[in-house]
């Protein structure tokens, strides 16, 4: 059962409010409609955002009111589902397929290791650019770098501005992996000295609005702005560190965590803005995501929250996996509202490519189903009922959902991540969620000054938030393994509809549903393509390249790699076999 927060418990309030915010409902309830211009697509990617780090799922704790004002006045995806890290979220968002399609389903790409989005994979870039697309990249990439054919300007950008790894460092743009360090900020293939020493998330949000500024309306913009924020390293401006908008916060990490918060946030707003100033806000569809859950803890943690929700980055559940995510356009069917409908990474390939006209046919074998009918018109219906999570070999975890089920086998790292984590936000007495600021943020204005309707209203989003917060029966509390189930000795299934936060363990009850989810995963598993797990290639330390991460390979040089560890690999079992064989024939001798 779902509970309701105590600061909307008036019954009459609620139904004030509904009724309040019908009339402007009914204006965002529009009849579909051929439209004569280009749409301008821009994507805002953030980095281990938790679900609780922004004020629309219910959290008082950080104000979000520009990142607010995106999702109340557009669609709130509220079932939107990730993979549980970096690199085979972004191989999902990109080519609309399952990483295990592609051996991406692992760890992140570490600096130095040669893989990527395999060559012959096509990627939403360059599908929308055979369809007239100026494509730019701002940010992060994160799926492989090793030679120039697998890196942006290679995969579809016309241009680029970011980092090749994981994350960098806000100021210095730098990134060490074990012993090897150096300098990851590229303007196209080039490395982008000039631009150290600006903060990473004003730099991509300058450049962001500068690419606005001199793009031509008349032809159709995809914007992609990967974030580094909220990854760590836990770092903001000097003047951000003395400012008293978040003494309320006890912990002195998570402060400076929500300061990173603010300042994407606030990049948002001026996104937008830039949008509207430059008359391509009417024109534009606007997508906002985090790419996995926080790290609440452990490696990498940047002290993100994903309350209520079980688990953090890393993990299948849905703290790991269930993923902030909003879309706005003047083309959205029916607005101001929160949606249930299952939406996957995967999915926004082919949902991208057909708000933007082209055939989804065109694309090939993909596992994204295009959701554009669902947000678009009156008669989308119900587009998925399942969705693969992920299976990894390696970590030997795997996890599906089939409408309200969810199963789920093992645990990554002996389960330390598999617990509650992260701040409620919602034991302060005197901080209050301020609807004013969403009222009067950036993107809110920008709205109303460019397309001149209502924007969303006090009373509307009482219960919008509402309805985008999840509560649970049984609070989590702290991390106790004895509070839940583990399902690293034992399959898991979960209804999380009636329990989202996964506190019981149903598989018994329901042995039918098991077993059609077992068949489901033993489907995905016969088009597994195993992980390669090559090592980091030492000739790529950046002391090679002036002090820069940059391809250390050429593309024939990488087949020749790949090669190399296939042949290692069988002379390592052929060796074992001989031994074996050896022992064999003394023991029978």
């Amino acid at each position: 059962m779902v509970l309701r927060f105590a600061e909307f418990a008036s019954i009459a309030s609620l139904v004030l409010a509904f009724v309040s915010c019908e009339p402007y409902r009914e204006y965002y309830r529009r009849e579909p409609t051929e439209y004569n211009t280009p749409l301008h697509i821009i994507v805002i990617m953030a980095d281990d955002l938790g679900w609780n780090d922004v004020g629309f799922h219910g959290s008082n704790q950080i104000p979000t009111p520009n990142i607010d004002a995106l999702a109340y006045n557009g669609i709130i995806l509220n079932r939107h589902y990730t993979l549980p890290s970096c690199t085979p979220s972004r191989a999902a968002f990109l080519t609309g397929r399952y990483p295990i399609r592609m051996g991406m389903q692992g760890a992140g790409i570490k600096g130095g290791e040669p893989r990527g989005i395999p060559l012959n994979v096509h990627t939403l870039p360059e599908h929308l650019k055979g369809i007239g697309y100026v494509t730019r990249l701002i940010g992060k990439w994160h799926v492989g770098y090793h030679t120039p054919q697998h890196t942006p300007m290679h995969r579809g950008f016309d241009s680029f501005l970011g980092f090749y790894n994981s994350h960098i460092t806000y100021f210095d743009h730098k990134y060490k992996q074990q012993n090897l360090s150096g300098f990851d900020m590229h303007r196209g293939v080039e490395p982008d000295w000039g631009s150290q020493g600006d903060y990473a998330t004003d730099l991509f949000t300058d450049e962001a609005i500068r690419v606005i500024k001199a793009h031509d309306p008349s032809r159709p913009l995809y914007l992609q702005v990967s974030h580094l924020a909220v990854h760590p390293p836990l770092e903001v401006p000097r003047e951000d560190l003395w400012t008293d908008e978040f003494k309320h916060i006890r912990e002195s990490n998570r402060r400076i965590f929500a300061a990173m918060v603010s300042r994407l946030d606030d990049s948002v707003g001026q996104i937008v803005a830039a949008l509207g100033a430059q008359h391509m806000l009417r024109d534009s569809l606007i997508v906002f995501m985090t790419d996995n859950g926080a790290a609440s803890v452990g490696e990498f943690r940047n002290f993100g929250s994903n309350w209520p929700l079980r688990g953090t980055k890393y993990t299948l559940y849905e703290g790991g996996v269930r993923g902030v995510a909003a879309i706005w356009s003047p083309r959205l069917y029916d607005t101001m509202r929160v949606s249930d409908q299952l939406v996957h990474m995967t999915d926004w390939l082919p949902t991208l490519y057909a708000a933007a006209g082209g055939k989804v046919g065109d694309l090939g074998d993909i596992d994204g189903v295009n959701q554009w009918p669902s947000f678009s018109t009156e008669h989308g219906g119900k587009i998925r009922n399942s969705l693969l999570l992920n299976i990894d070999e390696v970590s030997e975890t795997e996890a599906a959902i089939q409408g309200r089920y969810k199963l789920l086998r093992g645990s990554f790292n002996r389960g330390f991540y598999d617990g509650y984590q992260g701040e409620s936000g919602r034991d302060m007495r005197d901080v209050f969620y301020n609807t004013s600021l969403v009222i009067g943020s950036a993107v809110s204005k920008t709205i109303t000054t460019y397309l001149g309707g209502p924007i969303t209203q006090y009373s509307a989003m009482i219960p919008l938030r509402l309805n985008a917060s999840v509560e649970c029966t049984v609070y989590p509390g702290p991390f106790r393994k004895s509070h839940f189930d583990t399902c690293n000795e034992t399959e898991c299934l979960f209804d999380i509809i009636n329990d989202p936060c996964e506190t019981k363990n149903i598989a018994r009850d329901f042995p039918k549903i098991v077993s059609e989810l077992d068949l489901f995963l033993e489907k995905y598993s016969n088009y597994l393509e195993k992980q390669a797990l090559i090592p980091v290639d030492w000739h790529a330390d950046p002391r090679s390249f002036n002090g820069t991460w940059q391809p250390w390979l050429s593309a024939g040089a990488y087949a020749y790699t790949k090669c190399g560890a296939a042949v290692s690999t069988i002379a390592i079992c052929a060796h074992m076999g001989m031994v074996l064989l050896v022992v064999g024939l003394r023991a029978f001798l």
